[in-house]
């Protein structure tokens, strides 16, 4: 077990360098200065650090300049301005879905502790094949004028695998509207993995990519994803994880990370690999909404991070890739929200939603988040584009705790637990949320590692000067 939790100030160590607004950040260490700006992490000796600092966003010296042909200060400030350009397009750029998710049904076998949507055991409603039929119009013409694959992810408020036939029935539509744009498609499914061994073959078979739901070893995962009448539910889901490994499938598997198993995630970690083998794991703390009251306390961040690392330590021994989703340092994004992500995601009541959260038509028309609808007299699907633009100006606002965080390019902010469409003036100062802290501090984490391991490379004469990465 770790020794000790991550203290709340690892993430403040980084300040703003004098750069002229540029997101570019520095962390003073004991023998050298980490320059970040974001997707481009840099180390400069003590001495020469506020030459160094001077130097960035100037433009790149001719004939390579210095470290290992990369003048690492033009570099950060190059990728500075990548972020500020990247962000502006999120929330300008015209909204041309290229994800078709479908919530087919808030109907489930299981009855999770934690859920979210708290779907029902009973028949409830369903997506009409004639809006999906339309949307995957839109969403295939646009993927033809891209030139890129079709993605159809079958997710929701429930278990997406209930009612085999119907998916059949969607698949094949896909594929029809797919080949008359002259697309190919690429199939996902999030599921609970509780099927038959009959239904566990038709996934592997039916989907490119599947993800399971697996919260760890029996004494986790039964009690808080038990079925309906209360039972647990691992074994099934290890049957299905084997069949699926048979069959050559690919799938990964998420974790929901609750405080009961906050301190046990190398052991969950350990577990997956061991048990059921994915190709790469997620963790991701519990959501706030449906069944789940109260979430992490913030100042359960670091118990969080220290773990989650030792973890990710733990997984890489299996050579199984382990990551969470609230903080990408690898690429320029903001809250979950399906505006910014280019996604059309359609739920029972038939309308599309910029909410993941919002499960249903109901859901999503109180929280003002509908974003499309079948036009029965036409018979296409119509996305509000005045609508999506208006929401991405209001959850693009950063909130003002923001401003000169050295994280705030690769955040969802406080999503989905909080979002600026229903309790903005609750970001006005206090405290920083949980969510706010975790990742903040993960990114400091994975940042001061990387910052380590190039600083050893300087030690050991393997470069000279300024040394850096672009890829995190």
């Amino acid at each position: 077990m770790p020794a000790a939790f991550l203290p709340p100030q690892a993430a403040k160590a980084f300040r703003p360098a004098r750069t002229d607004g540029l997101p570019v950040f520095r962390r003073d260490c004991a023998e050298y200065v980490a320059f970040y700006a974001p997707g481009c992490l840099c180390v400069v000796d003590l001495p020469g650090a506020e030459q160094f600092e001077a130097t960035v966003a100037l433009p790149a010296k001719k004939g390579g300049g210095r470290g290992q042909g990369v003048d690492w200060g033009a570099e950060l400030g190059r990728q500075a301005e990548k972020a500020i350009a990247r962000a502006g397009t999120l929330r300008e750029e015209p909204f041309s879905p290229e994800c078709l998710t479908l919530y087919l049904n808030n109907e489930c076998n299981l009855h999770c502790a934690y859920c979210y949507a708290d779907p029902s055991p009973e028949p409830a409603a369903r997506l009409e094949l004639e809006t999906i039929a339309a949307a995957a119009e839109v969403v295939a013409g646009n993927c033809r004028g891209k030139g890129i694959p079709f993605y159809v992810v079958f997710h929701g408020g429930g278990e997406p695998t209930l009612h085999r036939n119907r998916v059949e029935s969607i698949l094949r539509l896909i594929d029809r509207v797919a080949s008359s744009h002259q697309v190919e498609t690429f199939r996902y499914v999030a599921t609970n993995g509780v099927m038959s061994e009959e239904k566990a073959i038709w996934l592997a078979r039916s989907f490119d990519l599947v993800g399971l739901s697996c919260d760890g070893p029996a004494d986790i995962h039964d009690s808080q994803r038990p079925n309906q009448a209360g039972k647990g539910t691992l074994h099934l889901l290890e049957r299905t994880a084997r069949i699926l490994r048979e069959e050559g499938a690919r799938f990964y598997v998420r974790a929901t990370i609750t405080e009961a198993s906050l301190h046990r995630q190398t052991e969950i970690a350990a577990y997956i690999c061991q048990q059921l083998s994915p190709e790469e794991m997620r963790f991701e703390p519990i959501y706030l909404g449906g069944r789940t009251i109260a979430g992490l306390d913030v100042h359960q961040a670091g118990e969080f991070v220290t773990h989650f690392l030792a973890a990710r330590a733990v997984a890489r021994g299996y050579d199984i890739a382990l990551s969470s989703s609230g903080s990408r340092p690898g690429s320029i994004h903001g809250p979950y929200c399906n505006v910014f992500r280019q996604v059309l995601n359609l739920v029972p009541g038939d309308v599309a939603t910029a909410c993941f959260k919002a499960s249903d038509a109901f859901q999503a028309r109180q929280k003002g988040v509908v974003i499309g609808a079948l036009n029965h007299k036409t018979g296409r699907f119509e996305i509000d584009h005045p609508r999506v633009q208006a929401l991405r100006r209001r959850l693009s606002a950063a909130p003002p705790g923001c401003a000169n965080c050295f994280n705030r390019y690769h955040c969802v902010r406080g999503c989905p637990d909080r979002c600026l469409l229903d309790d903005a003036g609750q970001w006005e100062g206090g405290e920083p949320g949980f969510r706010c802290r975790l990742q903040s501090s993960l990114t400091a984490a994975i940042l001061a590692g990387t910052a380590e391991r190039l600083w050893s490379e300087v030690l050991a004469g393997k470069v000279k000067g300024p040394h850096g990465t672009r890829i995190l």
